[in-house]
C-alpha cells in the first residue's frame, strides 16, 4: 500500500460538476485510458504469440475490454471482430438450420468452419490490404502466380477463388454467403421421399416436432452427413497456406481480438454452441500460425454457462485452462490506478503539481484509512473502485476535497448500485438474486451459520408470499421449504451468494475468509455449521448490516 500522502490540494482546485475519474465502459473510457493505463504485466503476454494464453477471463469490470483496447492502440495490425457485426442471427433465424438442429444434428462443425472462415479472409483482407474488387483481383493473381503449380495446395487456391469474390465485403455478407450455401445443400438432403413421406412439411422448427422418430433418424442421417463434409480439411489447408506462404514475414504481428460476447448478438441456445466453436477454432489456429494471435475477451460466468449447456463425452476443460489469461488485481495496483486517474483530473482542470487521491480524501473514515476503506468496498476490480469514487466526486461538486461524510454518503448510492450491477451480470443464471440477497437483510457483517436457521426459515417463508420470477432460486426455495429441509437450502442460498460475491467463507477458524472473485471455489464441506458467513462490505449499506 502506498504511503500516506496528506498534502494540502492546490488551492484553486475544485471538483467540478459532472467531473468524474473515468466511465465504467472501457469504449466510453478512451481519456483516462490512453494516459492512465496500468499494466500489472498481462499487456506481454496478450501481445506475445509464444504465450498460449489468449482467452482473457474476468468478471465484469475487471478490465477485459480496456486491455484489448490498449493493445489496438499500440500495435499495428490489430483487426477487431464484433459478434453483433457477423450476422449470425442470420442462423437462427434460418428455418431450414432450425429444422435439422431441431431433430438433432449436430452443427458444431459447421460453426468452426464459419470461425475459420472468417479468420482466415480477415487476415488476408489485412495483409493484402483488400479494400475494392481491383485490390481483391490483384491479391487472387497474384496467389495464382505464386504457388501456381503446387498441388498440395491446389485445394486451398480453388476454396479461395471459389469464396474471393467476396474478399473486399464485410463478413457479415461473407456469414451469410456461407450460411446460404449449407441450407440449398440440406434442403436437397430432404426432397425426394423423405419430404414425401411427412406430407411436403415446410422446413422449420416447428415442423420437425411433428415427426416420427424413424422420420427424424432418417433425417439426421441425411442432415449429418452433409455437415460432416463442410469443407474443414480445405480450411485447414488454407491455414497451411497462410502459415507457409501468405505470413512468411515473421515480424509482422497479426492480432484479432473479439469481445462483447455477453451482450444479446443471438439467442442463448446459439450463442454457446458459438462460442465453444469460437474457443476450439482459436485454440486450433493460435497453435498453427506462429505470427497471429486471436484473443477473446470472455465473463467468467458466460465461460461456466457454456461449457456447462454444451459439454459433450469428450468434453475436458483442462484442454482450455492453459489458454486462459485470469484478470485479478491488488489493492496497491488499484490505489495506483486511482491516483494516476486523480492527477489526470486535477492536472487537465488546474495544475501541474502531482496530485494523488489521498490529498483528496479524509484523513480516515471512521477508524479506518480511507483508501482501504473504500477499496474493501470492491471485488478489487478497476470498475467498482472508479464508481465508489465517482460518486465520491459528485457530493464534493464545488469543494476542494471530498469528506467523511460524503464517503458515507456515496457509500449509500454505490452499495445499492452494485447490487443491482452484482443482478445485471448474473441474471442468466439467478434472476431472484436481489430477493436472495435480502434474505440477509440487518444481519450482522459475519456469522455463525448454526445462528441464523430460524431467521432463514421466516425469510423462506417471506419470499414464498411474495411473487417472484421463476428462476432456479425460486424453485430451490419451494422445494426445500416444502420438504422442511432448512439446511439443505441454507447450504444451496450460500452456494449460490458465494458464487456471486455476496458472502465469503471462513470454513474453520483458522483459515482466512475465502471470497469467490479471488478464484476460490468452494466446496459443500467448507459450508458446515461452525463455518463462518462474511457478507462482503459493499452490500452492507444495502442490506442494512451492522459492523460485528
Amino acid at each position: 500500500m502506498a504511503k500516506k500522502s496528506q498534502k494540502t490540494p492546490p488551492k484553486t482546485f475544485v471538483f467540478r460538476k459532472h467531473s468524474n475519474i473515468g466511465s465504467a465502459d472501457a469504449i466510453e473510457d478512451k481519456k483516462f485510458l490512453s494516459e492512465s493505463f496500468i499494466d500489472n504485466g498481462e499487456m506481454e503476454i496478450l501481445s506475445t504469440c509464444d504465450h498460449p494464453q489468449c482467452i482473457l477471463l474476468g468478471r465484469t469490470g475487471s478490465g477485459k475490454t480496456a486491455l484489448l483496447e490498449r493493445l489496438s492502440d499500440t500495435k499495428e495490425k490489430v483487426i477487431k471482430i464484433a459478434p453483433e457485426g457477423l450476422a449470425l442471427t442470420y442462423i437462427s433465424n434460418s428455418d431450414v438450420l432450425g429444422f435439422f438442429m431441431a431433430t438433432g444434428v449436430n452443427m458444431d462443425l459447421f460453426y468452426r468452419l464459419l470461425w475459420r472462415h472468417v479468420f482466415a479472409v480477415e487476415i488476408i483482407r489485412e495483409h493484402y490490404h483488400i479494400v475494392n474488387e481491383q485490390t481483391r483481383d490483384s491479391f487472387l493473381a497474384k496467389i495464382k502466380d505464386r504457388i501456381f503449380g503446387n498441388k498440395s495446395r491446389q485445394d486451398a487456391i480453388q476454396y479461395l477463388l471459389k469464396w474471393g469474390e467476396s474478399f473486399w465485403k464485410e463478413s457479415e455478407y461473407r456469414v451469410k454467403e456461407i450460411t446460404t450455401k449449407l441450407e440449398e445443400e440440406l434442403g436437397v438432403a430432404v426432397g425426394g421421399e423423405i419430404k414425401t413421406a411427412v406430407g411436403g412439411i415446410k422446413l422449420n422448427a416447428e415442423s420437425a416436432k411433428r415427426l416420427s422418430e424413424e422420420e427424424k433418424a432418417e433425417i439426421v442421417h441425411r442432415g449429418q452427413a452433409i455437415v460432416d463434409r463442410v469443407q474443414m480439411k480445405t480450411l485447414s489447408e488454407i491455414i497451411s497456406l497462410l502459415e507457409s506462404d501468405l505470413l512468411d514475414d515473421k515480424q509482422k504481428k497479426y492480432y484479432i481480438t473479439i469481445d462483447r460476447l455477453d451482450e444479446n448478438w443471438v439467442n442463448d441456445d446459439l450463442r454457446y454452441q458459438l462460442i465453444k466453436a469460437l474457443l476450439d477454432t482459436v485454440r486450433d489456429f493460435n497453435s498453427k500460425i506462429e505470427n497471429v494471435k486471436i484473443i477473446v475477451a470472455i465473463r467468467e460466468d458466460l465461460l461456466d454457462r457454456v461449457f456447462r449447456y454444451t459439454r459433450s463425452a469428450d468434453y475436458q476443460e483442462e484442454k482450455y485452462k492453459s489458454l486462459y489469461l485470469n484478470l485479478t488485481w491488488k489493492e496497491d495496483e488499484l490505489e495506483e490506478l486511482l491516483n494516476k486517474r486523480v492527477e489526470q483530473l486535477v492536472r487537465e482542470q488546474y495544475t501541474k503539481r502531482v496530485v494523488t487521491l489521498r490529498d483528496l480524501l479524509p484523513s480516515l473514515v471512521g477508524k479506518e484509512d480511507p483508501v482501504k476503506y473504500i477499496l474493501e468496498r470492491t471485488m478489487l476490480r478497476p470498475r467498482d473502485a472508479i464508481m465508489f469514487f465517482n460518486e465520491c466526486i459528485k457530493l464534493a461538486e464545488a469543494k476542494p476535497k471530498i469528506t467523511q461524510a460524503m464517503v458515507y454518503q456515496a457509500e449509500s448510492i454505490y452499495s445499492e448500485n452494485r447490487l443491482r450491477a452484482l443482478a445485471d451480470e448474473w441474471s442468466s443464471d439467478y434472476q431472484n438474486i436481489i430477493e436472495l440477497g435480502f434474505l440477509l437483510k440487518r444481519f450482522s457483517s459475519h456469522f455463525r451459520i448454526s445462528e441464523i436457521r430460524e431467521q432463514i426459515h421466516s425469510g423462506m417463508l417471506d419470499f414464498l408470499i411474495e411473487k417472484h420470477r421463476e428462476d432456479f432460486i425460486q424453485n430451490v426455495v419451494e422445494e426445500k421449504f416444502n420438504n422442511g429441509d432448512i439446511d439443505g437450502f441454507i447450504q444451496e442460498m450460500f452456494k449460490i451468494l458465494y458464487k456471486v460475491g455476496v458472502i465469503g467463507v471462513k470454513p474453520e477458524s483458522y483459515s482466512s475468509v475465502l471470497w469467490s472473485y479471488q478464484g476460490h471455489k468452494l466446496l459443500n464441506s467448507e459450508i458446515n455449521k461452525d463455518a463462518i458467513i462474511h457478507i462482503h462490505p459493499a452490500f452492507w449499506r444495502i442490506l442494512g448490516i451492522q459492523p460485528a
